[in-house]
Protein backbone atom coordinates (compact mmCIF):
# COMPACT_ATOMS: atom_id res chain seq x y z
CA UNK A 1 0.00 0.00 0.00
CA UNK A 2 1.14 3.39 -0.78
CA UNK A 3 0.84 6.33 1.89
CA UNK A 4 -2.13 7.61 -0.15
CA UNK A 5 -3.92 4.55 0.52
CA UNK A 6 -3.00 3.80 4.11
CA UNK A 7 -4.01 7.76 5.21
CA UNK A 8 -7.57 6.62 3.14
CA UNK A 9 -8.07 3.70 5.03
CA UNK A 10 -8.78 5.79 8.41
CA UNK A 11 -10.77 8.91 7.24
CA UNK A 12 -13.06 5.84 5.52
CA UNK A 13 -13.76 3.89 8.42
CA UNK A 14 -13.91 7.12 10.81
CA UNK A 15 -16.71 7.93 8.04
CA UNK A 16 -18.67 4.63 8.56
CA UNK A 17 -18.22 4.98 12.35
CA UNK A 18 -20.30 8.39 12.31
CA UNK A 19 -22.71 7.10 9.72
CA UNK A 20 -23.21 3.74 11.98
CA UNK A 21 -23.90 6.77 14.88
CA UNK A 22 -26.53 8.46 13.40
CA UNK A 23 -24.44 11.50 13.87
CA UNK A 24 -25.42 14.27 11.64
CA UNK A 25 -23.24 17.73 11.34
CA UNK A 26 -25.81 20.64 11.98
CA UNK A 27 -25.66 23.54 9.59
CA UNK A 28 -23.76 26.81 10.03
CA UNK A 29 -24.52 28.79 12.99
CA UNK A 30 -26.33 26.09 14.61
CA UNK A 31 -25.20 23.38 17.59
CA UNK A 32 -25.88 21.82 20.65
CA UNK A 33 -25.83 22.94 24.28
CA UNK A 34 -25.53 20.79 26.86
CA UNK A 35 -25.58 20.89 30.27
CA UNK A 36 -23.93 18.55 33.47
CA UNK A 37 -24.97 18.46 36.87
CA UNK A 38 -23.42 17.28 40.38
CA UNK A 39 -25.11 17.01 43.49
CA UNK A 40 -24.67 20.63 44.32
CA UNK A 41 -26.01 21.31 41.63
CA UNK A 42 -23.00 23.22 39.94
CA UNK A 43 -23.55 23.13 36.07
CA UNK A 44 -21.07 22.61 33.14
CA UNK A 45 -21.73 23.87 30.07
CA UNK A 46 -20.69 22.77 26.68
CA UNK A 47 -21.71 23.43 23.26
CA UNK A 48 -20.68 21.33 19.94
CA UNK A 49 -22.51 20.70 16.39
CA UNK A 50 -22.97 16.90 17.81
CA UNK A 51 -25.19 16.24 20.75
CA UNK A 52 -23.15 13.14 22.37
CA UNK A 53 -20.04 15.55 22.16
CA UNK A 54 -21.60 18.47 23.99
CA UNK A 55 -22.85 15.88 26.72
CA UNK A 56 -19.67 13.83 27.13
CA UNK A 57 -17.57 17.65 27.05
CA UNK A 58 -20.08 18.49 29.70
CA UNK A 59 -19.84 15.56 31.56
CA UNK A 60 -15.74 15.45 31.64
CA UNK A 61 -16.14 19.16 32.91
CA UNK A 62 -17.93 17.89 35.45
CA UNK A 63 -15.90 14.78 36.47
CA UNK A 64 -12.83 16.93 36.71
CA UNK A 65 -13.84 19.89 38.34
CA UNK A 66 -16.39 18.86 40.51
CA UNK A 67 -15.96 18.49 44.20
CA UNK A 68 -18.02 15.42 44.02
CA UNK A 69 -17.53 14.05 40.53
CA UNK A 70 -19.19 10.66 41.40
CA UNK A 71 -22.74 12.74 41.31
CA UNK A 72 -22.19 13.83 38.15
CA UNK A 73 -24.90 13.49 35.85
CA UNK A 74 -26.15 14.75 32.51
CA UNK A 75 -29.04 13.70 30.10
CA UNK A 76 -30.64 14.49 26.47
CA UNK A 77 -33.04 16.45 28.37
CA UNK A 78 -30.28 18.71 29.68
CA UNK A 79 -29.35 19.37 26.09
CA UNK A 80 -30.99 22.27 23.90
CA UNK A 81 -30.50 22.38 20.14
CA UNK A 82 -29.46 26.11 18.94
CA UNK A 83 -30.33 27.32 15.73
CA UNK A 84 -29.46 30.06 14.06
CA UNK A 85 -29.43 31.65 17.36
CA UNK A 86 -32.58 30.56 18.75
CA UNK A 87 -33.48 27.46 20.80
CA UNK A 88 -35.34 24.83 18.94
CA UNK A 89 -38.73 23.75 20.54
CA UNK A 90 -39.18 19.90 21.36
CA UNK A 91 -41.52 17.95 22.76
CA UNK A 92 -44.68 18.37 24.68
CA UNK A 93 -45.77 21.29 27.19
CA UNK A 94 -48.66 21.83 29.23
CA UNK A 95 -50.59 23.79 31.44
CA UNK A 96 -51.86 22.96 35.18
CA UNK A 97 -54.70 25.52 36.57
CA UNK A 98 -55.60 25.70 40.19
CA UNK A 99 -59.39 26.64 41.27
CA UNK A 100 -58.47 30.17 41.39
CA UNK A 101 -58.04 29.76 37.35
CA UNK A 102 -54.32 30.54 37.64
CA UNK A 103 -52.54 28.95 34.94
CA UNK A 104 -49.18 27.41 35.58
CA UNK A 105 -46.96 26.86 32.08
CA UNK A 106 -44.63 23.34 31.99
CA UNK A 107 -41.22 23.10 30.40
CA UNK A 108 -40.70 21.76 27.50
CA UNK A 109 -40.60 17.74 28.07
CA UNK A 110 -39.64 15.01 25.75
CA UNK A 111 -42.74 13.42 27.17
CA UNK A 112 -46.23 14.12 27.16
CA UNK A 113 -46.31 12.59 30.76
CA UNK A 114 -43.13 14.56 32.14
CA UNK A 115 -44.71 17.98 30.59
CA UNK A 116 -48.18 17.02 32.61
CA UNK A 117 -46.23 16.18 35.82
CA UNK A 118 -43.71 18.95 35.25
CA UNK A 119 -46.79 21.91 35.27
CA UNK A 120 -48.57 19.96 38.17
CA UNK A 121 -45.57 20.65 40.37
CA UNK A 122 -45.04 23.76 38.89
CA UNK A 123 -48.68 24.96 40.06
CA UNK A 124 -47.94 23.02 43.70
CA UNK A 125 -45.05 24.87 44.22
CA UNK A 126 -46.08 28.57 43.12
CA UNK A 127 -50.25 28.75 43.41
CA UNK A 128 -51.68 30.14 46.91
CA UNK A 129 -53.69 26.83 47.00
CA UNK A 130 -51.35 23.83 45.87
CA UNK A 131 -53.98 21.42 46.45
CA UNK A 132 -56.31 22.56 43.77
CA UNK A 133 -53.48 22.00 40.79
CA UNK A 134 -54.80 19.71 38.01
CA UNK A 135 -53.79 19.56 34.40
CA UNK A 136 -56.17 18.66 31.71
CA UNK A 137 -54.56 16.96 29.11
CA UNK A 138 -56.53 19.21 26.36
CA UNK A 139 -53.59 21.92 27.80
CA UNK A 140 -51.02 19.73 26.30
CA UNK A 141 -49.48 20.59 22.73
CA UNK A 142 -46.84 18.86 21.21
CA UNK A 143 -44.40 21.11 20.19
CA UNK A 144 -43.02 19.44 17.19
CA UNK A 145 -42.74 20.97 14.15
CA UNK A 146 -43.88 18.40 11.44
CA UNK A 147 -41.48 16.45 9.90
CA UNK A 148 -38.62 16.17 12.61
Amino acid sequence: MDSRQLCFVPMLLASFALLAAGVTMKDTGSYWLCKAYDSKNNQWIAKSPYRRVAMNTAYEGCKKQSQFPKTCKTANEYCEDIIKGGIAQHGWQCTAMDKKAKSWVSDAYPERNQAVLGAKAYCEKHSDIPNSCYVNLLTCKNLQTPGE
